[in-house]
């Protein structure tokens, strides 16, 4: 992957679990939210359809590409603790002076485990691997102007995410963190011309990526500290901030190191839930303007509990 466009990236166990399990994301009494530049650690039964951003993209001096991005989202458990995720999405660069790219982002397919959760310290660990299949969106030169890798890769990634409800101080307590951390494996190492450094192919160098986000749950304020007598609308957003990166791993490489920062609030309740957050970019490689991001998401284990909304292996 050749990072010039960080967000269209972004659109990647032996311990016993606790006796009781939920197909939203909780550990003991706090829910982790369906965050939007990074995936919750959770393995459940939901889809975002679709999710929508916008981000103006590094300029050299004049105005700046605008790159857009329409994104769809299936996840499917197969037994209680283990299942995938099918990600795919469609792509517009507007570029000043010259003819608008479009196209099919390529196809990534990620098996995630639910390895461990600590109800008393809510605290939920999951194991995943991510396959991204190039060629199978947008490719040759249209392609490469929307950063479509032209070579597959693998990445091996683990999940966390860590209420504080155990905490002595009860504000702090509806505070929650999340976070992913991956290694992404190129099939096809990139090779550069020795004297003038130019690709003379078309592999990848493998990268580092990951993210964090920060959580505020009225839901569990009202629930687990002290009921204010907020409005019910008011008890169901969870404010969040939340921060991705990537950077290179090997060499030679194209890549540059990217941070983009996520800052919103999410709206959930039975069934599905509404993300909103304004993007900046952390640094000048991440963007050159605010940009921003929403979500629409579906919880299947409310909406079709007998069908989608249970493990596949309950089927039969």
């Amino acid at each position: 992957m050749n990072p010039r466009y960080l967000f269209a990236a972004l659109i990647a166990g032996t311990m016993p679990l606790a006796q009781h399990a939920h197909a939203h994301g909780f550990a003991g009494d706090h829910m982790f939210i369906s965050t939007l530049l990074i995936d919750d650690p959770n393995v459940a039964d939901e889809a975002s359809l679709p999710t929508f951003s916008y981000l103006p993209q590094p300029a050299t001096g004049g105005p700046a590409p605008g790159l857009y991005g329409m994104e769809f989202e299936f996840d499917k458990r197969i037994t209680e603790n283990f299942g995938f995720a099918i990600n795919d999405g469609y792509n517009w660069l507007t570029q000043p002076g010259a003819k608008t790219a479009n196209g099919w982002q390529n196809l990534a397919i990620t098996l995630k485990y639910k390895a461990y959760v600590n109800n008393e310290h809510e605290f939920l660990l999951s194991l995943g691997v991510q396959r991204v299949m190039a060629r199978t969106g947008a490719n040759g030169s249209n392609g490469a102007v929307l950063d479509n890798d032209d070579s597959s890769s693998t990445s091996p990634t683990l999940y966390f995410g860590k209420g504080f409800g155990d905490l002595p101080i009860d504000w702090l307590r509806p505070f929650a963190l999340t976070g992913e951390l991956g290694y992404q494996i190129a099939d096809k190492a990139l090779k550069v011309d020795p004297v003038s450094g130019t690709p003379v192919n078309n592999g990848n160098s493998n990268a580092w990526a990951g993210g964090l986000s920060l959580q505020y749950s009225f839901r569990y304020l009202s629930s687990q500290v002290k009921d204010y007598g907020l409005p019910d609308f008011v008890n169901k957003l969870t404010p969040v901030v939340e921060l991705t990166w990537s950077s290179p791993a090997s060499n030679p490489t194209t890549l540059t190191t990217q941070y983009l920062w996520g800052i919103g609030v999410n709206y959930t309740t039975t069934g599905y839930a509404f993300g909103l957050e304004a993007l900046a970019p952390g640094n000048r490689a991440a963007g050159s303007h605010l940009g921003v991001i929403a979500q629409f998401h579906l919880y299947f284990d409310d909406l079709l509990p007998h069908s989608l909304g249970k493990p596949i292996v309950e089927w039969f």
